[in-house]
């Protein structure tokens, strides 16, 4: 895995770093870590005369920092690159050209998820869990747990209802799966309010590939948790297959939930 980390020193930019690290640690590849010095803010005439000069020391103790958290988690398949000029434009240029398969940047930077071409997760963010029916398995829970604390992130749980399985006469069974999604969602909101983790929460209906990308606009998903499947297929499972299958829909970072934990 390819992760770009574009980095400030921030103790934001630090946490995106982390997580960074501990992607790699789980699944392999090489991090790299992209510092840019903005020149031009140092140009106006209340900056100083060595205004400049003092702020590259800085960017510099920056990254000394962040080759060294890099190596204290024994992490050797790491890159350190120093540009000039402004950031958000300099890291389009570095993603267009690199290519990476994650870039995790600081809210400073939520534009960056609307222009750049490949995922990009804001850390911290917002993590989208989208929920049906058929609830979820206390080893989703763990996964969510594990992500929020390693992001700092906020998650919000999307209830999708399939309104369109549902025709004029079935209007009571629409009620029970209605029902049933919201409680399946407030369940899950419970288990992890429990472990300390304030949820939000939402009900959509309509066909669930289409609200969950609705959702995730809506709210500026940095991750989007989805079901990969299992013995018993629901709406939710082959909406996450359709998204899987067609990347150019998804624009937001995806973690797929181990057969064994899908809903």
């Amino acid at each position: 895995m390819n992760i770009l980390v574009a980095y400030d020193g921030t103790l934001n930019s630090k946490k995106a770093l982390l997580y960074g690290i501990n992607k790699v640690q789980k699944q392999g590849g090489v991090i790299t870590v992209l510092q840019v010095f903005d020149r031009a803010l140092y140009v106006d005439y209340e900056a100083g005369p060595r205004a400049e000069e003092r702020g590259r020391k800085e960017a510099a103790r920056h990254l000394e920092e962040a080759r060294r958290i890099v190596s204290e988690r024994g992490i050797s398949s790491a890159r350190f690159i120093e540009k000039d000029g402004q950031a958000e434009e300099v890291t389009l240029e570095h993603i267009a050209a690199d290519r990476p398969d994650l870039v995790l940047a600081t809210p400073r930077f939520r534009s960056l998820a609307r222009r750049s071409t490949r995922p990009v997760s804001i850390i911290p963010g917002t993590i989208l869990v989208p929920v049906d029916s058929s609830g979820v398995p206390p080893s989703t829970v763990a996964m969510i747990l594990e992500e929020t604390a390693s992001s700092g992130s906020q998650v919000v749980l999307l209830g999708l209802v399939p309104v369109h399985l549902y025709s004029r006469e079935e209007k009571a069974e629409l009620a029970k799966v209605t029902s049933a999604t919201t409680a399946a969602v407030s369940s899950l909101r419970d288990a992890l309010a429990d472990q300390g983790i304030r949820a939000a929460e939402v009900i959509r209906a309509g066909y669930p590939d289409e609200e969950i990308l609705k959702a995730a606009e809506e709210h500026q998903a940095s991750l989007v948790l989805l079901p990969s499947g299992g013995s018993t297929p629901s709406e939710l499972t082959k909406a996450a297959a359709i998204l899987l299958d067609e990347p150019e829909r998804m624009h937001w970072p995806i973690s797929v939930l181990p057969a064994e934990t899908a809903a």
